[in-house]
């Protein structure tokens, strides 16, 4: 079952319509009073980030279900061409060190980076601890093999698993790892995974619900 498609501005414009259509997907399955609370902190944790994703960008939210397991897609679409891109990518960076602060804060700021700079230049380097290779994409959904080599994937699940070995061997690396441990998003989904393809990036949060 898919939801309606909501538009959702980062003035706020949708944001409660695309709650209503995220609680709607879990009386529709019959999730319990805990897991519907959850599967909206997940939507409220996507619609959160639209907020602060950098210029004005379009984005269209839904909640795909098959019995107990649920995605929340986020697809954005920048509304900005040319040279204003790489103005934006300087006003989304400038901030990095207090914006890109946890979990939801460097998703934010791979949208920003995907959504201004076609070549993902300055993209940090931890950041490519999640990113995903063809073979990755084939084994996780052959469907996208395909068009593999013009998709830039990034998935939270392999990030986490290479930030948890980082920190067992480097100190240094335990602030990230914390940042993991607190995130709202990590401790509930099941995996987070961002998919850019030219002027579109998708983010689809995956969570299986116990029957």
């Amino acid at each position: 079952m898919k939801s309606d498609i909501i538009k959702v501005t980062s003035s706020g414009e949708g944001t409660e319509d695309a709650l209503a259509a995220a609680l709607a997907s879990a009386a529709y399955r019959g999730l319990s009073h805990k897991d519907a609370l959850h599967l909206r902190l997940l939507a409220e944790e996507v619609l959160g980030m639209v907020r602060q994703i950098t210029g004005e960008t379009e984005t269209e939210f839904w909640v795909e279900s098959a019995n107990n397991a649920f995605e929340i897609h986020l697809v954005a679409h920048p509304l900005v061409t040319g040279s204003m891109r790489k103005e934006l990518l300087k006003a989304s960076s400038s901030g990095k060190n207090e914006a890109s602060r946890g979990v939801m804060g460097k998703l934010r700021d791979i949208f920003d980076r995907a959504l201004f700079s076609r070549d993902m230049d300055g993209l940090p380097d931890d950041y490519a601890q999640g990113l995903m290779m063809p073979v990755d994409l084939y084994t996780s959904d052959p469907t996208t093999y395909a068009v593999a080599a013009d998709v830039l994937a990034w998935s939270m699940k392999k990030y986490k698993a290479a930030i948890e070995n980082e920190a067992a061997q480097d100190d240094s690396a335990k602030e990230k790892w914390d940042e993991i441990e607190k995130s709202i998003i990590v401790n509930i989904a099941d995996e987070v995974k961002i998919f850019i393809a030219g002027n579109t990036v998708e983010m689809t949060v995956y969570k299986k619900f116990e029957n």
